[in-house]
């Protein structure tokens, strides 16, 4: 290969990239969607993140029975996960805007027998989810919110259907790529979280250049 045609390569894998990550805020929702919809399943489903989901689901101390909700869940891997889980009881609803994400992940939950645990469903957070008022014991949200044009808004969303008293799960980039084109801090969450009634804000590890936030909601938001 030339170095001229690696050139190419090398700039159309880093746009995609880009792309991606930044969720298109740069060049339109729908180029996005085109690109994720057709190329999100064989990417995210190329390797498991089995034992870091697992980490992340053990250090919330779920008692078992919970209404969990995972927002952007790609190919579905944390429901999954946690509907797999010995002693989990509760159910696991995981949403995409992509189609075939949603497809791949609904084909994985038959395939493991997983049908009356969790459910798969397309969704758009910016345009609002199809939730009632909390309706969830605990929200996850992975690389998605610190991707949109307002987060603000997509955080309030979140709160939305979250319990009084629910947990909510967020990413944190600290490091790499994503931190410099897509990423919130720390204490951007804490500003946010906090007059939404979500306290007791901790940092979890996660994968090597991720962590997570967690926040417990002691009360209803104002």
């Amino acid at each position: 290969m030339s170095w001229v045609l690696r050139f190419v390569v090398g700039v159309a894998t880093l746009s995609v990239l880009f792309v991606l990550l930044t969720d298109g805020r740069y060049f339109g929702k729908g180029l996005m969607l085109w690109i994720y919809d057709r190329m999100g399943p064989a990417m995210f489903g190329a390797r498991s993140e089995h034992e870091q989901w697992h980490s992340v689901v053990e250090k919330l101390g779920l008692r078992g029975d919970e209404r969990v909700l995972d927002v952007g869940t790609a190919v579905g891997e944390l429901p999954l996960t946690l509907a797999a889980t010995d002693g989990f009881l509760g159910h696991v609803t995981g949403v995409d805007w992509s189609p075939r994400m949603i497809d791949a992940a609904t084909d994985a939950a038959t395939r493991r027998r997983l049908e009356e645990r969790v459910t798969f469903q397309v969704a758009d957070l910016r345009d609002g989810l199809p939730f009632e008022d909390g309706e969830f014991d605990v929200v996850f949200c992975q690389g998605l919110l610190e991707t949109m044009p307002s987060p603000g808004e997509a955080l309030l969303e979140l709160r939305r259907v979250l319990a009084p008293t629910g947990t909510m799960v967020l990413s944190l980039y600290q490091r790499g790529l994503s931190s410099k084109v897509a990423a919130l801090s720390l204490d951007w969450y804490e500003r946010q979280l906090s007059p939404l009634g979500l306290g007791d804000v901790r940092v979890a590890p996660f994968r090597r250049r991720q962590e997570v936030v967690v926040a417990q909601a002691k009360a209803p938001p104002a």
